[in-house]
């Protein structure tokens, strides 16, 4: 059985469809149709940016998206798909992937999510840390003690083992720090991410109920294939569930832990990574009963 992966936000890459444009002219003008009622022109921030605009999550949500696709469109490989998945933003690629969404409609919901996003949260106020090499149950412990003082603090990804992304306001995020580094756990690192808006918590509660109103609007049809929501987990082919998980991931956990879990414990041989770079391959790389590859390198 077989996965194609989907990434998130933070693999935008000025000039990261250059190649495939170069040798595919169809892949440019297939974008530029879908993403002709977007009020910028999304062809030229893919190929010459600038880079600071394409790092703005309304810009680089339905840049990546449409990098993702254009991937999947161009590399016509002959495995059979038995279920899709994506990191956060990913989500959406692979309903567009599974017929559920249509690549137009997927790309202006992700513009406006990410202006909801961009908007929700004052620039310099909020972020996201990554923890490196602590356990799940210390992850859990330390979540708790910092919630029950005048901090929130909210568990925004469970990427793998050992590798925990936290957001929330910046006093919370030197919390989780001075925590960890009065506890004294070995090996233990940290580092911010470099997002502009913090993802998957309870600060775009706001933006949450907005995007749930132009969700309503979409047409979405019974995928193809099952697709596993990041905040289940587990596949589904109910459009109802999927509307509820798209809304829902906004302000819950990311779990792609527990999505790679689910593929292996369910006889998936092989996962397709279709992203520009390798973040879903490096992501699973320690999974070694699964075999890995890049769309980019067939």
């Amino acid at each position: 059985m077989n996965a194609l992966l989907f990434p998130g936000q933070g693999v935008q890459k000025v000039g990261m469809l250059n190649e495939i444009f170069d040798i595919e002219d169809e892949t440019k003008d297939f974008i530029k149709s879908a993403a002709n009622d977007l009020d910028f022109d999304l062809v030229e921030l893919i190929t010459s940016g600038p880079e600071e605009k394409l790092n703005l999550t309304e810009f680089a949500q339905p840049a990546i998206l449409a990098a993702s696709i254009a991937i999947t469109k161009l590399k016509k490989f002959n495995n059979k798909i038995d279920f899709t998945a994506g990191l956060s933003l990913g989500e959406y690629s692979a309903l567009v992937y599974a017929d559920c969404l249509k690549f137009s409609d997927a790309l202006r919901l992700v513009n406006y999510r990410g202006k909801l996003m961009q908007n929700a949260v004052p620039e310099g106020t909020a972020g996201m840390l990554v923890v490196l090499n602590l356990d799940l149950e210390e992850v859990y412990k330390m979540i708790e003690i910092i919630n029950t003082s005048d901090e929130e603090i909210n568990f925004s990804t469970d990427n793998a083992n050992g590798v925990s992304v936290l957001a929330g306001k910046n006093s919370a995020i030197e919390a989780c720090k001075d925590y960890i580094s009065k506890n004294d756990f070995k090996r233990v690192k940290t580092q911010m991410v470099q997002m502009s808006v913090p993802s998957h918590c309870y600060l775009l509660e706001d933006a949450q109920k907005e995007l749930g109103k132009l969700l309503s609007e979409i047409e979405f049809k019974e995928p193809k294939i099952p697709v596993i929501p990041n905040v289940l987990a587990k596949p589904t082919t109910d459009v109802s569930v999927i509307k509820s998980s798209l809304i829902n991931q906004l302000t819950s956990t990311v779990r792609w832990r527990e999505t790679l879990a689910y593929l292996l414990e369910n006889n998936v041989q092989h996962i397709f990574d279709s992203g520009p770079g390798k973040t879903i391959v490096n992501m699973a790389r320690k999974i070694k009963d699964i075999e890995k590859t890049s769309l980019l390198d067939i």
